[in-house]
């Protein structure tokens, strides 16, 4: 019989009542007590008229209110919609447009958004308050529900709400090729289906303490609060990643055996912290994920942390997380693969013409298994594409080597045309990610009345280090085909990001004026040439 995600929660509480469920600093809560709490939310829902099915708003920064709240939703037998939380939150007022939440749990500062918009459909608000200054709206403040639970959780009087395996557990906002955000629906089934992958592959024990630096509405920030749950381990919470060397102080009095990143992430300890002259003996697995991370990157990393093993990983959040991932052995020799599917779940290569492709030849992958999302929230048309018969189609394009390795080669959207040549920006960001000054580095195309398009670069330095534009495409000259050298090269003080750390290449060209497929934008130019043929097979023209 399948689990439901709330009953992780219960098994560990029954398990282990008395270990720390999660940590922050200043705070800590047993898995007893943080069940108790996530009852007392879901009888604060029901109190409001909530039912099976109703979709919770959850906007709170990592904390343990957020976790309580995100089980006691469930617990409830409602759908959780975790978005970012702030006053500055553009997700909010959308996806409440469009889901129609019935109630929502919030902080301080995502209140007056709600408040501004006086939703009809919602029957709740619950704020959590942070601290004694401050207007609170009419209505409970959750604090004051998860308070008075206690009581009753404890002489048993609570039970959850009955769903099924196949109900929804939690709708997650993404963006689309549009930039327009949807609603991925992923039920109980799929998040437990991709749990228990991840706690295979990655060994997760009740001994393991996750560092927490990546928010939980973001599908791999909720991937290790369900992991860690599910096992009993524990999540050492602190949002105080704009101040690395906090955050690693952090991990050694914590006694962190696990640390999860994107990119950006990696880059920035790597970069602007004291990591090389720290120690951390209690670490025991770090994992990448949220896009590629440049091989040049991956190298420097592993000169720092050589003894500690390294995945990388590969999903998405219509995958309920995770889809692929490189076991660590393999890393030397194979890097810039993403590896292979994770156990229960299938991804293949496919040509545009349905047939798999062959080794080395260029295709979309596509997924199966029991973690792939339901569909789109309140978009059939887009659900029925995207999830078809063969599986989830993921929009990246990649190819598979000899041994069954992934390697991606771009989004499908943002493959350019250079003449005749279809160009990856992956692999031109790649390239320029080898010259010693770079520190981040992200490709987009802009028109070209010669060549149709061409590929134009963004770069950002090492703190201390010179690199101008000239210097950047000499050098990429040297390690590149013609065609897939940058026509031009900005040098920027950073570059981007979204609230998960991803590179934001949406606020890039906006911020460049860039149209959202393609555009112009730069001081000089420099042209180039149609050159060699392209390294890969492809598929399209």
């Amino acid at each position: 019989m399948t689990m439901l995600v709330h009953e992780l929660l219960s098994r560990s509480a029954a398990s282990a009542p008395d270990a720390v469920a999660v940590a922050e600093p200043g705070a800590s809560i047993t898995y007893q007590a943080l069940e108790r709490r996530a009852r007392g939310v879901a009888l604060a829902l029901r109190e409001a008229g909530i039912q099976r099915g109703d979709r919770v708003v959850l906007a709170l920064q990592n904390s343990i209110e957020f976790v309580a709240g995100y089980f006691g939703i469930l617990m409830a037998g409602a759908v959780a919609v975790p978005l970012q939380p702030g006053a500055r939150s553009d997700r909010v007022p959308k996806a409440i447009e469009d889901c129609e939440p019935s109630a929502a749990i919030v902080d301080e500062s995502t209140w007056p958004r709600i408040a501004g918009m006086s939703a009809a459909c919602l029957r709740a608000c619950f704020v959590v308050r942070k601290s004694a200054e401050g207007s609170v709206p009419s209505g409970a403040a959750i604090m004051q529900a998860l308070d008075a639970a206690a009581t009753l959780a404890e002489d048993g009087a609570f039970e959850a709400t009955a769903v099924d395996s196949r109900d929804l557990a939690a709708i997650i906002y993404t963006s689309g090729s549009t930039g327009a955000p949807r609603g991925v629906m992923l039920t109980h089934r799929n998040i437990t289906a991709n749990t228990e992958s991840i706690v295979t592959y990655l060994g997760l024990s009740a001994r393991d303490r996750v560092m927490v630096v990546l928010p939980f509405y973001y599908v791999y920030g909720m991937s290790l609060l369900h992991t860690h749950v599910a096992v009993g381990g524990c999540l050492v919470i602190d949002n105080r990643f704009a101040f690395p060397n906090a955050v690693l102080r952090s991990m050694r009095e914590q006694a962190v055996t696990g640390f999860a990143g994107v990119p950006s992430t990696f880059a920035l300890l790597l970069h602007r912290s004291n990591i090389r002259s720290m120690s951390f003996p209690a670490l025991r697995y770090v994992t990448q994920a949220g896009g590629p991370m440049p091989p040049a990157r991956i190298h420097e990393w592993l000169r720092v942390m050589p003894e500690v093993p390294f995945y990388v990983m590969y999903g998405a959040t219509e995958a309920s997380a995770r889809l692929t991932y490189l076991p660590p052995w393999e890393l030397p020799q194979k890097a810039g693969s993403i590896g292979r599917a994770i156990p229960g779940v299938e991804v293949r290569v496919i040509r545009d013409d349905g047939i798999v492709a062959a080794v080395g030849e260029v295709g979309e992958l596509v997924a199966r298994g029991a973690n792939i999302a339901r569909g789109y929230w309140n978009r059939p048309a887009e659900s029925a594409e995207q999830f078809g018969r063969e599986g989830y189609r993921t929009g990246d394009l990649g190819f598979a080597d000899e041994d069954g390795c992934l390697y991606l080669v771009g989004r499908r959207t943002e493959m350019l045309k250079v003449g005749a040549h279809r160009v990856s920006p992956v692999e031109i960001e790649q390239a320029l990610h080898e010259h010693p000054a770079v520190h981040e580095a992200a490709v987009l195309g802009a028109p070209d009345d010669l060549l149709g398009e061409v590929a134009v670069a963004y770069v950002a330095l090492l703190d201390g280090e010179t690199a101008d534009a000239q210097a950047l495409l000499t050098f990429a000259r040297n390690s590149l085909p013609e065609h897939k050298v940058p026509a031009r090269i900005t040098v920027l003080p950073e570059l981007p990001k979204t609230a998960t750390g991803k590179l934001d290449k949406a606020a890039l060209r906006q911020r460049e004026g860039l149209s959202e497929a393609t555009g112009h934008v730069g001081p000089a130019t420099v042209p180039v040439g149609a050159g060699a043929s392209p390294r890969y097979q492809r598929t399209d023209s």
